[in-house]
């Protein structure tokens, strides 16, 4: 169908011309003739017999209007057919009464020509992405957040989402065009920003990780549902702390693991003794 109507659009062009072609030519040889007349009726020669009363003949304005009105009727069948292609999905949009309900899925749909057209949109998932930090380059958004001790930490996060093509309509009236930039990521920046002090750094790195990511998952899906953006997955890349709190806490962390090695092994010594007493 697209083939189809970019033949339809080349037919009327095609069309106009033939028109305009036809004026021209018959300009042309008329404006021949009179020259020739003109010059032959200088000489003397049956000037009398060679200027008729009427020697030229009319321009073929009619048959030139019935070529640039066929052109008319074939663009505006052109105009009507709208094709919105797998993976996308339209809306109409009238010059008159604005957005159209209903959506446009993939296929061939007739629209009002010159007073309705579609506005297709992008239905596949998207990802949006943020990194943790802008090492080793800031190709992505960095995004920090402040834990309760009031430490910056960053958190690279992964959102899977797609528009919900039965929405296309309310999305296209009141939502920006860069969806990804201008919705997603200050939903996914400020929610994460309001339940990172509700733990301290410590928790949002080990213990409480996948917690924090819940919260922070359902609270994104719930905010960017009521837009109609739906929200398959909110993956927690990674977190970024301070470096030096890194380091003191990745000496404690190993002080601790000591000191479970060290437990162990007076527990596995104590059995030994029981045993040997028996």
């Amino acid at each position: 169908m697209v083939a189809l109507k970019w033949l339809l659009v080349i037919l009327g062009i095609g069309l106009f011309g033939s028109a305009g072609a036809l004026v021209v030519y018959d300009v042309y040889v008329a404006s021949q003739l009179r020259r020739l007349l003109k010059s032959e009726a200088e000489g003397g020669v049956g000037a009398a017999t060679l200027l008729p009363a009427r020697p030229l003949g009319p321009l073929r304005w009619q048959r030139a209007m019935q070529l640039a009105g066929l052109a008319v009727v074939v663009l505006l069948v052109s105009h009507s057919i709208a094709v919105v292609p797998d993976g996308t999905a339209g809306v109409r949009v009238s010059q008159i009464w604005g957005v159209r309900p209903g959506t446009l899925y993939p296929g061939v749909h007739l629209v009002t020509p010159l007073i309705d057209s579609a506005a297709l949109y992008d239905t596949r998932e998207q990802i949006y992405v943020t990194a943790a930090s802008n090492f080793p380059k800031p190709d992505k958004e960095v995004l920090t957040v402040q834990a309760r001790e009031g430490l910056n930490i960053g958190i690279a996060v992964a959102v899977r989402y797609r528009i919900d093509p039965r929405r296309l309509d309310y999305i296209h009236a009141n939502l920006p065009a860069d969806i990804g930039g201008e919705v997603v990521a200050p939903v996914v920046a400020s929610t994460y920003r309001s339940l990172a002090p509700n733990y301290i750094t410590r928790e949002i790195f080990a213990v409480k990780r996948e917690e924090l990511r819940s919260k922070a998952a359902e609270a994104i899906k719930t905010r960017l549902e009521s837009d109609g953006i739906l929200v398959r997955e909110v993956v927690l890349r990674d977190i970024k702390l301070p470096e030096e709190y890194a380091k003191g806490l990745e000496g404690l962390l190993l002080k601790e693991q000591e000191n479970e090695r060290l437990g162990t092994e007076q527990e596995i010594k104590a059995k030994e003794v029981k045993i040997a007493e028996l």
